[in-house]
C-alpha cells in the first residue's frame, strides 16, 4: 500500500530563489523530499502504535521507503502485510489455560483488543478461544478449534499494517507532518546554499 508519493510543486520558485544557483534546485529538492520521507518513516509506528496494540518495531518492519535522488525528484513510502496474529496485539492473560483445583479452567475467557479505543473484549465464541505454543517455532498464538475435536486448530488474526495505517487519523497526521517537513527543508537548503554561495 503506498502511504505518501512526495513530490515538489513550485520548483520555478525554488530556482528564483536561488538565483546564480539555481542548478543546484534538484539537489535542493531531493535532499527536501528524502527528510520528508524519513519523517514519515520514524512517525508512521508512532502513530499507529498510538492507536493500537502493537508495537512501532512490528509496523516499521513493514515499511519501505523510496528516496528521490537529482534525477528523480519524487519519493514515495510504502507498506506491505499480512494479517497479523492476535496474540501480537493485546491479549489477556497472557498464559496457557491451566485446571484449577475445583476442576474449572482458568481463565474461562480470553479477552483481546486490537484498536485502543474499543479496550479490550471477550473471545467468547464455541468453541472457546486459548492460548497455544506451536511445538515447530515457539510462536504463541490465539487458537480456536474448528470444532469439537482437538484437531484441527486455527490461529486467529488481527488486521495487517497496512489496515490499521488506512485509519483517516493517522493518514492526516503522517501527510500533515510530511508536507511541514518538506516546506522547512526546502527553505533550510536553499537558505544553507545562499550562505555558502554554492
Amino acid at each position: 500500500m503506498l502511504i505518501q508519493n512526495i513530490k515538489v510543486t513550485g520548483i520555478q520558485e525554488i530556482e528564483e530563489r536561488l538565483g546564480a544557483f539555481k542548478s543546484k534546485t534538484p539537489l535542493v529538492v531531493s535532499r527536501a523530499i528524502n527528510r520528508s520521507v524519513a519523517n514519515i518513516r520514524k512517525n508512521i509506528g508512532k502513530e499507529v502504535s498510538v492507536r493500537y496494540f502493537i508495537s512501532s518495531g512490528a509496523v516499521r518492519e513493514t515499511v519501505r521507503s523510496i528516496n528521490a535522488g537529482k534525477g528523480k525528484l519524487s519519493g514515495a513510502v510504502i507498506t506491505k502485510g499480512s494479517p497479523i496474529a492476535l496474540s501480537k496485539f493485546k491479549v489477556s492473560p497472557k498464559r496457557q489455560v491451566k485446571h484449577t483445583k475445583k476442576g474449572n479452567y482458568s481463565p474461562k475467557v480470553y479477552k483481546s483488543g486490537v484498536e485502543k479505543s474499543g479496550g479490550l473484549k471477550p473471545l467468547s465464541g464455541n468453541p472457546k478461544a486459548f492460548l497455544g505454543i506451536m511445538r515447530s517455532t515457539g510462536h504463541v498464538g490465539v487458537m480456536v478449534r474448528k470444532s469439537d475435536k482437538r484437531f484441527p486448530i486455527q490461529q486467529l488474526y488481527g488486521p495487517s499494517v497496512p489496515q490499521m495505517v488506512k485509519n483517516e487519523e493517522i493518514m492526516e497526521t503522517l501527510k500533515r507532518e510530511a508536507g511541514q517537513t518538506l516546506e522547512k527543508r526546502i527553505h533550510a537548503e536553499v537558505a544553507n546554499i545562499l550562505r555558502k554561495g554554492g
